[in-house]
């Protein structure tokens, strides 16, 4: 009898330690690996830790979260951390014109705190607000004025004209106009929301002839900059050119219905760039002739750097094989709507104003 239990206790065991060896149970002397704790927000923005902060958001931290003093992750991040850690909290809905009970914004700290301009100028590109003030009525202003990393920076112009001017919540300010030297053209046929009877369709952005803008000339090759900091996603490396009668289609197609289709607008914008910036807005730079090889999609590109050259793509010019009649296009969204989007011309010149500044504009303007 106890040769038998002993026999039936070999073979059990036998039978276990297969099972652990071939993973069919788990060991219980195993340990899983430690998860690394991840730190906390806060604490990350004011240490300046990159990889804390993203790791925080990606696991789940509450981008609204407050600190003791009733600060915002993005006002720590404005007064102690750098662009890399603003756009993170951005990306993670973190609202940018947020305010603590002293009325203090990400904005007003960043211009207060900030070693140099390129965290309030990255605020106001993803639509921080310019003309709020704190409680005690101080408005943007007070707080640059304190710093003089702002106070002497080319931005401060800038600023001081935006504290004057009516702010359109939801759209950025401090862009770049996208032709060096230029600016935006005097026609409002030129600009966002006018009519293109040629293809039952509505203009969505600002176009740049020579003759027609102020300060620059504009030729086929003329260097096309990002209005904004932001990452490339799309740059049609590949493109090919529409034969006439493939435009053609395209235009006898876009006649039959009353709006021009998506796709075959697509197709006439030509060769393109979009580039996506903080606070969600995309820029897309239509009819270029080239782009430079080093804008990829997914690499990061600077307010100012080229990102295309003007050419005349998509329209029928190029389709019959000629340089002429070349214009940078540009259009500025926030998801589905393009800045100016059913507006009026003078509606649409002060929205430029906010965006380029007045030096942007041109001197005057009719249809």
């Amino acid at each position: 009898m106890l040769r038998l239990i002993a026999v039936v206790l070999i073979l059990t065991l036998a039978t276990l330690t297969a099972l652990l060896q071939f993973g069919v149970l788990p060991n219980p002397f195993d340990r899983a690996p430690a998860v690394p704790p991840v730190p906390p927000l806060l604490t990350s923005l004011e240490a300046g830790d990159t990889d804390g902060v993203v790791a925080a958001l990606e696991a789940g931290a509450d981008p609204s979260q407050v600190d003791a003093n009733g600060r915002t992750a993005l006002m720590v991040a404005a007064q102690h951390a750098g662009p890399l850690e603003i756009e993170a909290l951005l990306a993670h809905g973190a609202d940018v014109d947020a305010r603590s009970a002293d009325g203090m914004t990400a904005l007003m700290l960043a211009l207060r705190h900030a070693r140099t301009s390129e965290v309030p100028l990255l605020l106001l590109n993803a639509g921080a607000d310019p003309t709020l003030t704190d409680a005690a009525g101080n408005g943007m202003l007070h707080f640059a004025d304190q710093n003089s990393a702002v106070r002497n920076s080319g931005l401060y112009p800038r600023l001081q004209e935006l504290t004057q001017l009516p702010f359109f919540s939801g759209w950025p300010s401090a862009y770049v106009v996208p032709v060096p030297g230029s600016t935006l053209s005097s026609r409002a046929a030129h600009w966002p929301a006018a009519p293109r009877a040629y293809r039952n369709g509505i203009h969505e952005g600002f176009d740049f002839y020579d003759g027609a803008v102020s300060g620059a000339p504009i030729a086929y090759g003329t260097a096309i900059v990002a209005m904004a900091s932001g990452t490339v996603v799309r740059a049609d490396h590949g493109y090919v050119e529409m034969t006439r009668a493939e435009y053609d289609e395209v235009i006898v197609a876009s006649r039959t219905v009353m709006i021009t289709p998506e796709d075959m607008l697509d197709r006439l914008r030509g060769m393109q760039v979009w580039l996506e910036h903080p606070g969600g807005f995309v820029t897309r730079y239509a009819h270029l002739s080239s782009i430079p090889p080093e804008v990829q999609v997914g690499a990061r590109v600077t307010q100012g750097q080229v990102v295309g050259f003007t050419g005349n793509s998509g329209t029928v010019e190029a389709a019959d094989g000629t340089q002429d009649d070349p214009h940078p296009h540009v259009e500025i969204w926030r998801e589905d709507e393009y800045l100016g989007q059913g507006r009026e011309p003078a509606e649409i010149f002060e929205m430029a104003r906010q965006l380029f500044g007045s030096r942007g504009l041109p001197p005057r303007w009719g249809p």
